[in-house]
């Protein structure tokens, strides 16, 4: 209703008259908050929620404030489509009251920025990430409603990285989709900051052998990964401090 009464007022008295107050107005102070999601079901024990480790490790050495979660030790029932449902409606909180979806919704609305971590799966992120990418929705088509109760949007301009861990091959492919739908909800991936490595690296005898034969030519991938924990840390203060707008509200979406 709220949002409803504001989209009517400003279309009645013009969008410089009315407008959503977002946060911050005042210069940012303290640390950035970094969420980490790992979509592996190998959870701890896999090659990307090493690589996820790697890059919040290095966020903590800039002062980021980090955050986990293992989405293999969550509950999170596969969406059901309410965006399409013309008897029901896809809102936030969602509907899987039951489950562990809208405790993970709301570390992502809490966090300034995200790394999400994926094995590839057949040129394809684990079910894991895809189904949290699908209960997003629940954030996405709320986002306003949401911004009118904690004074900035939950997921419109903030950055992420992208790391992928793969056996064969399809990793781009991957790490593309996941680029693709997130962009779509308003979040962004940094420059350098779809990182992909072969799982083949992370075992002890190859990591030696390479060592052995004085062998560098996979340090790019480390060297990327701590950079990523660095630049999501710094492009994320950048923004917050200069209280940069990504949408100025001209513009009201109609309902779809």
């Amino acid at each position: 209703m709220k949002t409803f009464l504001f989209n009517l007022l400003r279309k009645i008295l013009g969008p410089e008259t009315v407008e959503v107050r977002l946060k911050p107005r005042e210069k940012f102070q303290g640390s950035v908050k970094i969420l980490g999601i790992s979509g592996s079901p190998r959870g701890t024990k896999s090659g990307s929620h090493k690589m996820l480790e790697m890059v919040l490790s290095h966020a903590r050495n800039f002062g980021a404030e980090t955050k986990t979660i293992v989405l293999y030790e969550k509950k999170m029932r596969p969406c059901e489509g309410c965006v399409s449902d013309k008897d029901r409606e896809c809102f936030f909180p969602c509907i899987h009251e039951d489950d562990d979806t809208n405790e993970v919704l709301q570390a992502m609305i809490d966090a300034d920025a995200f790394v999400f971590a994926t094995p590839v799966h057949w040129a394809a992120p684990s079910v894991f990430i895809k189904i949290l990418m699908d209960k997003m929705t629940a954030i996405e088509e709320h986002h306003y409603k949401i911004a009118f109760k904690d004074g900035r949007e939950p997921l419109l301009g903030k950055p992420c990285v992208l790391l992928a861990s793969q056996e064969g091959d399809g990793a781009t492919m991957a790490l593309s989709w996941m680029a693709g739908e997130l962009r779509e909800m308003g979040v962004w991936t940094l420059p350098w900051g779809q990182i992909f490595k072969p799982a083949l690296l992370e075992r002890k005898i190859i990591r030696a052998g390479l060592r052995l034969i004085n062998e560098r030519k996979f340090e790019w991938i480390d060297n990327t990964l701590r950079a990523a924990g660095r630049n999501i840390v710094l492009v994320t203060k950048l923004f917050k401090e200069s209280g940069y707008q990504w949408d100025d509200y001209d513009l009201i979406e109609p309902n779809c």
